[in-house]
């Protein structure tokens, strides 16, 4: 009986080791890695222009409040100037977010040229974060 004990006391003990000699623990079993998805319901809509020295960015999420003109967008608190600071907010948003670069026909607002444009979505596809660039035609 006391070598069937022995016996698997030992298996135990090397089930529970990596081929390097070094033992599991429950972390490595389960690898702390974000898979909760973002909430589906939660979007963005995103506007750009040319404030004279940089690319200001305005993102305002759907549905928190009703923007219908370009000062009421521009005089919002949270503009973010420059492209790059753009991107880090992108990065900051949950894996799975959508945001739409929206123009909606409201005089004042601009696309900043192609390559800056594919730079931002591209960092933001990166990120997990979905940017869908929507420019109607005047």
């Amino acid at each position: 009986m006391r070598y069937l004990f022995l016996a698997v006391l030992l298996f135990s003990a090397v089930a529970c080791t990596t081929p390097n000699g070094n033992k599991l623990s429950f972390s490595s079993l389960n690898p702390q890695t974000d898979i909760s998805p973002a909430n589906p319901t939660v979007s963005y809509e995103m506007y750009s222009w040319y404030n004279g020295q940089d690319w200001a960015y305005a993102i305002i999420e759907n549905g928190v409040k009703l923007t219908t003109s370009f000062k009421q967008i521009t005089e919002d608190d949270n503009i973010i100037v420059g492209s790059a600071y753009l991107k880090d907010k992108l990065l900051e948003m949950p894996r799975g977010t959508k945001v739409y670069w929206n123009l909606k026909r409201i005089k004042g607002f601009q696309m900043p040229d192609e390559k800056t444009i594919e730079s931002i979505v591209s960092a933001a596809k990166k990120a997990g974060v979905s940017v869908e660039v929507i420019a109607w035609p005047n």
